[in-house]
């Protein structure tokens, strides 16, 4: 079983991890605080502490979605003077920490070409082996990783992988993929609706509906996608959002987060429900980042996650890539400059219309998934251990 895991990606074993990255650590950005309160702090003097904060900060602490009370997690509207101000007032003594509610988002630039409508047909290559659907050719990712030969083994069955994205929707060419329920943390809602493209792009490379005689295929086809949305339509969200959407996936029996986000700043909200996750033995991976610089960003700098690098078609690194430290694992993340076919392709909607469409990617966001999905069909393979499982992923160079 193991020895089609070899075949499976391009790792970078240790040639860009040499490069050192002091000082590459970017503070983040934000303009809301996290305040996690002590489990042994009695919710009455919780309740006095908040009115307490009404009245002397002229802020209004609430909880952080609907699944925050369990946590004690509260947001404020706030800056670093008013972190400064919190955190020598008696207020930090009820609290496990109180912290900037760091913005992240979509690491830029991803570039896309939109190639046609669903409906569109496309010139197959008769010679080329594989699955039915009629713009395989043009995955030359999935060609590049060799997952035919790990299709013989499994496809993913039983397996969940959570998209912490923009939300996913059900395109065309997803239609046969099975969900299971995620949460929309942006606008505190169940229906995970992607208004923007990027998570059904990436939920795509996972498992899209495969060997049905339409569009594209995925790496880990008979996987289930659980979608939470964390960034809204413009591609922005928050530490405190992430890190309650990781929790979510593990309490509801995920086995492996993709997240093709980042961000500057150090979070203890989300080094804690990484740990949390990893406890529970789920796979973690997270794009490194698209600024070619010598580090990987947030959240795949975490330890417990996977970060993954990106390569373009002939397994180079590609032009944009991030690289050396918090990079574990690089995978194809296309090359858009010279086109649409360096691009990595699946079906996806238009952010401004909705509507279905083909398009070419390219970006770390898009090296993720495939590290997800092969590590989809690692556990469906038997192997359980998230340590094992990234040992095994690293090894493969």
């Amino acid at each position: 079983m193991k020895k089609f895991l070899f075949a499976c990606l391009f790792c970078i074993g240790l040639g860009w991890a040499l490069f050192n990255f002091k000082g590459l650590a970017t503070q983040g950005t934000y303009d809301t605080l996290v305040l996690d309160f002590r489990e042994d702090v009695p919710m009455a003097q919780i309740d006095r502490t908040l009115q307490e904060m009404v009245d002397r900060y002229n802020v209004a602490p609430q909880l952080n979605s609907e699944f925050s009370g369990g946590d004690r997690l509260y947001v404020i509207r706030g800056d670093r003077l008013l972190l400064d101000r919190l955190r020598k007032s008696d207020i930090a003594d009820l609290t496990e920490y109180i912290e900037p509610n760091y913005t992240y988002g979509l690491p830029e630039p991803i570039g896309e070409n939109a190639l046609s409508s669903a409906g569109s047909t496309v010139k197959v290559n008769p010679t080329l082996k594989g699955p039915n659907d009629p713009m395989y050719s043009k995955q030359w990712n999935l060609q590049n990783i060799d997952v035919e030969s790990a299709w013989q083994e499994t496809q993913g069955e039983g397996i969940t992988v959570a998209v912490i994205d923009t939300g996913v929707s059900q395109v065309p060419d997803l239609k046969e993929t099975e969900f299971v329920g995620g949460y929309d943390f942006v606008n505190d809602r169940t229906a995970a609706d992607d208004d923007n493209g990027h998570g059904t792009h990436v939920a795509g490379t996972i498992a899209q509906s495969t060997n049905n005689g339409y569009g594209v295929a995925g790496i880990a086809y008979q996987a289930n996608i659980m979608p939470l949305k964390v960034l809204g339509a413009r591609g922005g969200g928050t530490t405190a959002d992430i890190a309650e959407a990781i929790k979510f996936a593990a309490d509801n029996k995920a086995d492996v987060i993709n997240m093709s986000l980042g961000g500057g700043g150090e979070s203890f909200a989300m080094k804690e429900a990484i740990a949390y996750a990893r406890n529970k033995g789920v796979v973690i991976i997270a794009a490194a980042g698209n600024a070619n610089q010598n580090a990987a960003g947030y959240p795949a700098r975490y330890e417990g996650v996977i970060g993954v690098s990106a390569t373009d078609s002939a397994a180079e690194k590609a032009p944009y890539s991030n690289f050396g430290a918090g990079v574990d694992i690089a995978a194809p993340g296309g090359n858009t400059q010279n086109g649409e076919a360096g691009g990595i392709l699946q079906n996806t909607i238009d952010g401004r219309s909705g509507d279905s469409v083909f398009a070419a990617f390219q970006g770390t966001s898009m090296a993720s998934p495939h590290v997800a999905g092969v590590a989809a069909l690692v556990k469906a393979s038997g192997i359980e251990s998230p340590d094992e499982i990234a040992e095994l992923l690293k090894q493969s160079a």
